[in-house]
């Protein structure tokens, strides 16, 4: 047996649900499966897809790890080290060859897959519910993860200048995300009227006059959070100032009703509910607000009919917006409460009143 706990009870899950849809093998191939599985391992080249460049296989009793020729070594040596997986090799420009190295431990047609390789059975939707729910360490990797983010993305913010284009505002994050060995996968940068007409705004040449929002999904270990802040050169205009405490208060409802054990589909209505209640009843139908997130951006978006509900130590992404501001953080359902795993440090807050006392969400930088 594996002294590696956290890889004991993964692997005690994924045979449970063979055993329960009574297959032989199961192959993980898409990145947040495999990072998941391989406890925090990355396998990624190009960040433009979602496959890893190794997969993992898992029957009643083996553990293993297919890979040609090319990745193998990497992939032992750096990602999968002392997790025990046995080598499952094969030349990469022969596929018979890596269909003949599967074949040695399970039929690939009695083997349920993320990825629907080598002729494997594709139930993606059966393997993501596996990691909706972070294991200790998982979540002392997370509070990590979200610390460096925020440093990111807070000395990004401190740091802006009128007259750098959104293009710079970008490039300048994502050193910063390097530097701290996290991935950006998503860097979003808009900045003055374009905050107002686009709500997923990708950089462009455009310079930076008074007003910018940046916004950022950083992933380490397979986990990802995501953040967004507000910076204003000079004093707000009231409308603006209205408009962020408003999206505040509905981020502070999302945050307060993400409780272990509630349905998802509730806490987005008591979220829809708030946007109501400050006087911007139909912004949320201009975008999405957001939902549990961890090993995915999102693993799925919270609506009305959304399945499911909150679990312990389930992380959420919310991201509600009014035209022109925005409120984001990464936090974690516990069962003594919601915890913002991306905390502005040095910032100035917005706190809000609710019935559980007082909430505090990043106000706009003024500077």
């Amino acid at each position: 047996m594996n002294p590696n706990l956290e890889l004991n009870t993964k692997l005690a899950q994924v045979r449970a649900l063979l055993k329960a849809q009574r297959a032989d093998a199961a192959l993980l191939g898409l990145q947040p499966n495999f990072s998941w599985l391989a406890c925090g391992g990355e396998a990624h080249i190009p960040l433009n897809s979602n496959l890893s460049f190794g997969q993992l296989v898992v029957t009643a009793r083996g553990f293993y790890l297919l890979a040609n020729r090319i990745e193998m070594r990497c992939l032992q040596d750096e990602v999968v080290k002392d997790l025990g997986a046995q080598p499952l090799l094969w030349e990469w420009h022969d596929n018979a060859s890596g269909l003949k190295a599967l074949r040695q431990v399970a039929d690939p047609k009695r083997m349920l897959s993320d990825c629907g390789d080598w002729g494997t059975q594709p139930r993606p939707e059966l393997f993501a519910p596996l990691h909706y729910s972070l294991q200790a360490v998982e979540v002392k990797r997370f509070r990590a993860l979200g610390k460096s983010a925020e440093a990111a993305l807070n000395e990004t913010c401190q740091n802006l200048q009128p007259g750098q284009t959104e293009f710079q505002i970008a490039g300048v994050l994502a050193e910063r995300c390097w530097a701290r060995n996290l991935t950006p996968i998503v860097v979003l940068v808009a900045t003055d009227e374009r905050i107002r007409n686009y709500r997923h705004p990708r950089p462009t040449a455009k310079r930076l006059r008074r007003f910018a929002e940046v916004v950022l999904c950083a992933r380490q270990h397979g986990l990802i959070v995501a953040l967004t802040r507000l910076v204003h050169f000079g004093p707000l205009a009231k409308e603006l100032r209205r408009r962020h405490d408003a999206v505040c208060a509905v981020d502070t409802e999302l945050h307060l009703a993400s409780q272990v054990g509630a349905k998802i589909q509730d806490v987005f209505r008591q979220g829809v509910a708030a946007y109501d209640a400050t006087g911007f009843a139909d912004e949320w139908h201009l975008h999405h607000q957001g939902g549990p997130c961890g090993y995915q951006g999102r693993d799925y978006l919270g609506s009305p009919t959304a399945p499911g509900v909150v679990l312990e130590n389930q992380p959420f992404a919310w991201n509600p917006s009014i035209t022109g501001t925005k409120s984001e953080d990464t936090i974690l359902a516990t069962n003594h409460g919601p915890q913002v795993i991306t905390p502005a440090q040095d910032w100035p807050m917005v706190s809000v009143e609710s019935d559980d006392g007082i909430w505090q969400r990043p106000d706009i930088l003024v500077r």
